[in-house]
């Protein structure tokens, strides 16, 4: 099928008095076929997958990692891929780095609520919102496309919790490989890699007072430079993934250059619904899904399941399957095939927001001029996102070794929305006799010690799982966020923000209007009444050894106790990283799909040559393979494997041994 373009959700998100000029802005972008690519989309229909289709691999869920792992794997021309996503493919529009987050809310949104928290989130009922992206690309489609890494330490914490190879030497190579930078000059050397396929380089486009907020914190002390390098401190205008303007999502830059591969499937609009796993052998062989015309189909798995669906989908997945913890699934009536801690650990960065008004005019950035400027010479406002692109990594009075548990983000001068395409509009969308432009802020805790969990609310795959994040319920994450409203509050006054005439919005949160503003009280009330969870939720599928009791995954990201399924995603990590989290799984794709690629060509790269991996539904048998270290006996994936007519010619095969017999 041809590439349908999701049109309407860009004037929606502004408003119905935007949807004129948003409307002729979306077509014009669309039109564009430098910008729209519509002759590289790979994604087809879910409907055109036959029922019972065979594939090599098989992976669910099309977002940061996914693209990545069906990419690397269909590298193997010997090997068909399949790559299931229960949303459409990207649109256009989510590709324009001022739109950056404009499809939160949309139809391209999953719109995941929390259950109600007795810590955070009060002035909504305790009910968070959690965008996840529903799409080809995933949330990095509508994320803020910032390229910044964990500070070592976490990635050491991985490996000393028994997670061999994931320490921050070992993986680091991985996050080189993965980056292509191109702002070779403003970063550390040997931190970088620029020979990858992930783009990154600064916007081509910041606000005046990006410089600023740089300058100020140099005023306050922090350093300015290469925050993904030797030192994760300080403040700076960021690296971004993009390219030519574009955001580099996942599937821009790992799916669309395979558009001709034959062996890489890419099924759009169809929603997963179960991992089917053999109870005999404990071994996933297939998955199920529905298509856009409800129906239900079964695809099956030569070697593997990879599941890439999210830190909510794949422990979903798993708990539908029969994967986790047993008590929680015999009270819904689901057959318990491995008792797992699955949908624990839940981790999320929190933040929240505070206001200022400058000495400016609250003109909106996004007009024909500024229009313009973007489609003739991918240039102007509309190719950055604002003050979004500026950050700070900081030390709070609580931080530890070193480690930034404070992260600052910055708001405004974003290219969104106009009604009339006038320079002279205002941000409301009204023309003339504009008011003073507001700039928000977000200190956001980054080294959360509060931990939540998920778990279904029905044997429904339709139904979303109940989230319960536990919010604040440390007070150490209070205490962190109080201090970052401070460290901005800071950062406002110094000689390069007065400039501009920063002016704190002292109008009160709703709820702490009987508090002295500026106090540690009033600032604690506002935390936990106007909470803004950051989404970069991780840890659902928890990465540790065999005998980690906490575990769901092996480091090679292989569930414990089920043969032939993995989970590749942000859910594995065992503490998320305390940056924006998109640079790192962008590293666990290659990084593990390296691990694949060495089980099948090393264990099985003889038996391959011979053509044995033909499907064999009615047993399975093992091989005995003689190799210079001496003669080993493999058991072959999920449904087991036919024996090709030529078998014979393989002299290396010197015995078949049936399945129920000992592997001697």
């Amino acid at each position: 099928g041809s590439f349908i373009d999701t049109t309407g959700y860009i004037p929606s998100s502004c408003g119905a008095n935007y949807t004129l000029f948003m409307g002729l802005v979306t077509q014009l972008l669309i039109a564009n076929s430098d910008i729209s690519e519509p002759s590289k989309r790979l994604g087809r229909e879910g409907t055109l997958i036959n029922d019972f289709s065979e594939y090599d691999f098989v992976v669910v869920g099309a977002g940061a990692v996914g693209p990545i792992v069906a990419s690397r794997l269909s590298e193997n021309a010997g090997w068909n891929v399949l790559l299931l996503e229960a949303g459409p493919e990207e649109p256009t529009t989510t590709e324009i780095p001022s739109f950056a987050v404009s499809a939160v809310g949309s139809s391209l949104d999953w719109k995941y609520k929390t259950q109600p928290q007795e810590n955070a989130c009060l002035n909504t009922g305790g009910v968070c919102s959690w965008p996840r992206g529903k799409m080809v690309g995933g949330t990095t489609a509508m994320q803020g496309m910032m390229y910044t890494r964990g500070h070592p330490s976490i990635y050491d914490s991985w490996a000393e919790a028994g997670n061999d190879g994931w320490g921050y030497k070992d993986f680091l190579q991985y996050l080189i490989k993965s980056e292509k930078n191109k702002d070779k000059d403003i970063v550390d050397s040997g931190y970088h890699g620029f020979d990858g396929l992930m783009p990154v380089q600064q916007f081509a486009y910041h606000p005046i007072l990006s410089e600023v907020i740089v300058e100020a914190g140099m005023e306050l002390g922090y350093r300015n430079g290469d925050v993904t390098g030797a030192n994760q401190t300080g403040v700076a205008i960021t690296l971004m993934m993009v390219e030519d303007s574009l955001r580099a999502s996942s599937s821009r830059i790992y799916l669309r250059p395979n558009k001709n591969r034959d062996n890489l499937h890419v099924a759009i609009n169809s929603h997963v619904t179960k991992v089917l796993i053999n109870t005999t052998t404990n071994t996933a062989y297939g998955i199920q899904f529905l298509d856009s015309d409800n129906n239900l189909k079964t695809v099956l798995a030569r070697k593997e399941v990879i599941l890439s669906a999210g830190t909510i989908g794949s422990p979903q997945l798993l708990l539908l399957s029969g994967v986790g913890p047993s008590e929680d699934l015999e009270s819904l009536g689901i057959e318990v095939k491995q008792d797992l801690p699955v949908g624990e650990n839940l981790r999320n960065h929190v933040s929240v927001g505070i206001g200022f008004l400058i000495n400016d005019t609250a003109y909106t950035e996004l007009n024909l001029e500024t229009l313009n400027q973007f489609l003739l010479n991918r240039t102007g406002p509309m190719a950055g996102s604002g003050l979004t692109q500026t950050t700070a990594f900081i030390l709070s009075k609580y931080a530890e070794n070193e480690v930034p548990d404070l992260q600052v983000f910055f708001d405004g001068f974003s290219a969104t929305c106009s009604s009339t395409g006038l320079a002279q509009e205002c941000t409301d969308g009204s023309v003339g006799n504009c008011g003073q432009r507001y700039i928000y802020s977000r200190p956001t805790n980054i080294l959360p010690l509060s931990k939540g969990y998920l778990k279904l609310n029905s044997t429904d795959p339709l139904d979303y799982p109940l989230i319960y994040p536990n919010y604040l319920s440390e007070q150490r994450d209070v205490d962190i966020l109080v201090e970052g409203i401070k460290t901005v509050i800071n950062f406002t006054k110094t000689a390069a923000m007065q400039r501009w005439g920063f002016v704190t919005n002292t109008t009160p949160t709703p709820g702490c209007e009987n508090l002295e503003f500026e106090t540690d009280e009033y600032f604690e009330c506002s935390v936990r009444r106007s909470t803004g969870p950051e989404n970069h939720q991780g840890g659902t599928c928890k990465m540790g050894p065999e005998g980690d009791a906490t575990a769901v995954v092996s480091p090679e990201l292989k569930v414990h106790g089920i043969h032939n399924l993995r989970v590749a995603d942000m859910s594995i990590m065992p503490y998320i990283v305390n940056s924006n989290p998109i640079a790192t799984l962008v590293a666990i794709g290659p990084f593990r799909t390296v691990r694949v690629f060495a089980q099948y060509t090393d264990q099985y790269r003889l038996m391959e040559r011979y053509g044995f991996f033909h499907t064999f539904r009615h047993g399975l048998i093992s091989i005995k393979v003689k190799e210079s270290s001496g003669s080993h006996c493999y058991k072959p994936p999920e449904l087991g494997i036919g024996i090709h007519p030529d078998w014979a010619l393989a002299d290396h095969i010197v015995q078949r041994v049936p399945f129920h017999d000992p592997c001697i």
